[in-house]
C-alpha cells in the first residue's frame, strides 16, 4: 500500500486540506452561529458530522474571530449524572482545545447548575459569544439521569445571548425527544435551526476523486473513477473506501486498475461497506425490508421506505440507491415471512410470487409447485413427492405425471425470462435452480 495514498479517512477529518464539498453547510453554520442561533447537525453516522465540527473549529482558531468554539464529545456519557456532566463541559470550556477522547474527571465530581453557569460565563471573553458543539449528541438525550431541568439550564444559557449550540445527531432532535420523553418538556430543543447532511452529488463525489489523485502526481483515469463510484455511490465515506484501494492497486502511470486488480478492489470494499450496509438494515423497519426484499426498485416503493433510506444517507440525490452493490446486498437479507430464492421472492402470508420485482398470477396449483421446488431451492425434488403434495387425495394411486407436466409448463410460460429456473432432472423431478437465502435466526 501506497504511504501516501490520500484516501485514508475512516474517522473525522481533522486536516483541512482534505474536507471536501461542505463549504455550504459550514458557511450556513457560521452565518447561523454569528446571529445567535443555535444549529442541529443531523446524518447517520460516517457522512461527516465530526468532520465538520472539527472544520468549524479549526476556522475559528486560524480566523480569529472573538467567539469561542469549544468540542465537546457526549460519546461515552451516556450514564453520566448532571452534576458530572457541568463539571466536564466546564473542564472542556477551560481547556479549550478538541480532546479526541471526553476529559478525564472523576464521574462523581459534583458540580451544581449555579456554579457551572457562572464558570461558563466568566469564561466568554468580553464581546463574543461561546460556541459550544455537542457531538454525539444522542448520548446525553438517553442518559437517563437526564431529565427536562438539565436541559432547560442548557437553554437558559443561550437565552443570554452569550452561548450559542452546535448540536451532531443522526436523528432529529424531535425525534429523539419523542425516543426519549423525559426531555421532551424541556424548551432546549426547540431553539435549533436543522442543516442535514446528505450524500455528494455524483459530479463533486468524481471531482474530489480526481482532485485527491491529482495531488500525488498519479491521477485517476476516468475510467477508474467512474469504476470506484459504480462500487460505492456518491456517499463520502463510502467513495473513501473504494478509493484508498483503487489508488493502491492503480498503474501508477496510466492510472487505470486491470481487471484482476478491480475484482480485489471490490472484494476488499465489500469485506469494509457491508457491515456499515448491515447497520443501516438493523435501523430499517421490517416493512421498509419486506419492500426491499421483493423488490428494489424504488420507483414503486412507498413514501416512508424512501424517507427512511433517505434518512440513512443509502439514496444519492436522484433518490436512487447509491450503488448495485447496495441494491444487491439488499435484496439478499432474509426476511422473516418470505421465502427467497432471488430472483424469486415468496410473501407465504398472502401466498403472493414476486420475481424480478414483478408479481405473478398463479393458479393454486402452480403457487403450490412453485413453492415447494422454492423451499428446496438447488434440491431435486422427486415427482413422487410433487404429485402427493399436489394431489394429496389421490394418496399414491393415481399416476399425475402429464397433469403435472402440464402445471410445469404453464409455470414456465409465467416465469417468463426467468423460465430456466425451473429445471426438468429427466425420469426424478424437478429443481428449482436458485439458491435460497435461509430464514432469519436460522
Amino acid at each position: 500500500m501506497n504511504p501516501d495514498n490520500p484516501f485514508y479517512h475512516r474517522g473525522p477529518i481533522h486536516d483541512a486540506r482534505f474536507f471536501w464539498n461542505r463549504t455550504e453547510e459550514v458557511e450556513q453554520t457560521r452565518l447561523l452561529l454569528g446571529l445567535g442561533q443555535s444549529v442541529s447537525l443531523v446524518g447517520p453516522r460516517r457522512i461527516g458530522k465530526s468532520s465538520l465540527l472539527l472544520q468549524l473549529l479549526g476556522a475559528n482558531r486560524t480566523g480569529g474571530g472573538p467567539d469561542r468554539y469549544v468540542y465537546f464529545n457526549c460519546e461515552g456519557w451516556s450514564a453520566a449524572s448532571p452534576a458530572s456532566l457541568h463539571a466536564l463541559l466546564l473542564e472542556a470550556i477551560g481547556a479549550d482545545s478538541f480532546p479526541t477522547t471526553a476529559p478525564s474527571v472523576p464521574p462523581d465530581s459534583p458540580l451544581d447548575y449555579r456554579r457551572f453557569r457562572e464558570g461558563v460565563l466568566n469564561a466568554i471573553p468580553p464581546g463574543a459569544r461561546l460556541v459550544l458543539m455537542l457531538d454525539e449528541f444522542e448520548s446525553l438525550s438517553a442518559n437517563p439521569s437526564l431529565d427536562a431541568g438539565f436541559f432547560s439550564g442548557l437553554r437558559a444559557l443561550a437565552s443570554t445571548g452569550r452561548v450559542v449550540f452546535v448540536t451532531a445527531s443522526a436523528r432529529s432532535l424531535g425525534w429523539l425527544t419523542f425516543a426519549e420523553p423525559t426531555a421532551l418538556s424541556s424548551p432546549f430543543f426547540n431553539i435549533f435551526t436543522q442543516i442535514v447532511l446528505r450524500p455528494f452529488a455524483w459530479d463533486v463525489a468524481a471531482e474530489m476523486l480526481r482532485h485527491f489523485s491529482e495531488r500525488t502526481g498519479s491521477p485517476f483515469a476516468d475510467a477508474t473513477v467512474d469504476f470506484v463510484l459504480s462500487l460505492s455511490g456518491p456517499h463520502p465515506f463510502f467513495v473513501q473506501i473504494a478509493a484508498f484501494y483503487a489508488f493502491a492497486l492503480r498503474n501508477p502511470a496510466s492510472g487505470l486498475l486491470e481487471i484482476a486488480d478491480q475484482k480485489r478492489v471490490r472484494r476488499e470494499f465489500l469485506a469494509q461497506a457491508e457491515s456499515h450496509w448491515r447497520y443501516a438494515w438493523s435501523e430499517l423497519q421490517p416493512v421498509d425490508r419486506k419492500q426491499l426484499a421483493i423488490s428494489t426498485d424504488l420507483r414503486v416503493a412507498k413514501p416512508g421506505l424512501l424517507r427512511r433510506l433517505g434518512e440513512l444517507a443509502l439514496l444519492d440525490n436522484d433518490g436512487a440507491l447509491l450503488s448495485p452493490l447496495l441494491a444487491a446486498f439488499l435484496a439478499r437479507q432474509p426476511v422473516e415471512g418470505l421465502l427467497q430464492a432471488p430472483p424469486l421472492v415468496i410473501d407465504e402470508s398472502q401466498r403472493r410470487v414476486v420475481v424480478d420485482g414483478q408479481a405473478l398470477d398463479l393458479t393454486g396449483l402452480e403457487y403450490e409447485l412453485l413453492h415447494l421446488l422454492a423451499a428446496q431451492a438447488g434440491e431435486v425434488v422427486s415427482q413422487a413427492v410433487i404429485q402427493s403434495a399436489l394431489w394429496p387425495g389421490d394418496d399414491g394411486k393415481a399416476d399425475n405425471s402429464e397433469r403435472l407436466k402440464s402445471v410445469v409448463k404453464s409455470l414456465r410460460r409465467k416465469l417468463g425470462e426467468q423460465s430456466h429456473l425451473l429445471q426438468n432432472a429427466r425420469g426424478v423431478g424437478y429443481i428449482f435452480a436458485a439458491e435460497r437465502i435461509q430464514p432469519p435466526n436460522r
